[in-house]
């Protein structure tokens, strides 16, 4: 496992947010993994800002999924849009030591999670967790954010 992780969500809001912030916090935690938040989802970091980062713990995330919305907040950033915006992203997860990346979000937040892994040659793990209230992906009706 990677010594840090980063959570971000982007697009709109919908349903389960939460719930999957604190799992996949406490499942990182527990495999001893440090857990960081990106505010905003990538809204900072295509600015190559890394003030707006809070690290996670269990004690915050524990009863999170008793809540709607989401604690990091999110934004419509999609940093695949431009190349000087995916190399500030890189460069700053890479100022943060983030060696895993779990996005939250629809289609577009996919698809800027998949340029991540792509253009970070093996240096940062993706994991996508889909999420629409457009009903615009072929989902399952049991996905947690769906």
């Amino acid at each position: 496992m990677p010594g840090r992780l980063a959570l971000l969500v982007g697009g709109g809001p919908a349903p389960g947010i939460n719930g999957v912030i604190s799992a996949v916090t406490i499942e990182a935690i527990e495999q001893g993994v440090e857990v960081l938040g990106i505010l905003d989802g990538f809204k900072h970091l295509v600015k190559g800002d890394v003030t707006k980062v809070k690290k996670l713990s269990i004690e915050e995330v524990k009863n999170l999924h008793l809540r709607g919305g989401s604690i990091l907040r999110t934004a419509r950033t999609n940093p695949a849009k431009s190349e000087e915006d995916m190399a500030n992203v890189l460069d700053a997860l890479k100022r943060l030591g983030v060696g895993a990346l779990v996005t939250i979000g629809g289609d577009d937040t996919a698809f800027s999670a998949s340029q991540v892994y792509a253009r970070a040659g093996g240096s940062i793990r993706v994991a996508h967790v889909p999420k629409t209230i457009d009903n615009d992906l072929p989902l399952p009706g049991s996905t947690p954010t769906f």
